[in-house]
């Protein structure tokens, strides 16, 4: 059998040299860009997480506000049935006057006196004369301050009325109602 001949060190060391020389260039130009690349996308992937956390935090605080705002729309809209931006001269006639009519009260005269702007809201007042009981008038009034919108009934004067007017007298008052000033 042939023996295996021993390789010269010159041999060994231009080998050695060569072996050197390629996992230089190996790392050079193969495993350090990729190295490089790594810590780049790595960074961008850190990145891109934190803008998720925050977008994530975003949408949470997003849906809080809708449900506020859901729950202010509720709110502005039973305001406005308190105190709503125009008069509604019509509407409001009809309502005292059904009211009236439910306690008996017979609407003698009404005339429009005067619009009052104020800082947030404008009061527009209307004088009433009426012939009632006291009883029915003060329920009228009752009645009338309990409505869902806001009015107030002040300047009353009470003046007997004749004979045969039997228990009725005559009321006049000032109704003074509320609008919201835009």
């Amino acid at each position: 059998m042939a023996e295996a001949q021993s390789i010269p060190k010159e041999q060994k060391i231009v080998l050695a040299v060569l072996a050197v020389a390629g996992l230089f260039m190996f790392y050079k130009k193969a495993y350090m860009p990729q190295g490089k690349q790594i810590k780049e996308i790595t960074k961008q992937i850190e990145e891109t997480n934190k803008k998720i956390t925050e977008i994530k935090i975003k949408v949470a605080r997003m849906a809080q506000l809708e449900a506020e705002y859901e729950l202010l729309k509720t709110k502005v809209a039973e305001a406005e049935k308190q105190l709503p931006k125009s008069e509604e001269l019509p509407e409001l006639i009809r309502s005292i006057t059904k009211i009236g009519s439910k306690h008996g009260i017979e609407i003698d005269n009404w005339r429009i006196s005067s619009v009052l702007p104020r800082q947030y809201y404008k009061e527009h007042t209307y004088s009433f004369a009426v012939t009632s009981s006291y009883h029915k008038a003060a329920q009228f009034f009752v009645d009338i301050c309990q409505m869902e919108r806001i009015m107030t009934v002040k300047d009353v004067r009470i003046t007997p009325a004749s004979a045969a007017a039997g228990n009725d007298m005559g009321v006049s008052f000032t109704l003074v109602v509320y609008t919201y000033k835009e």
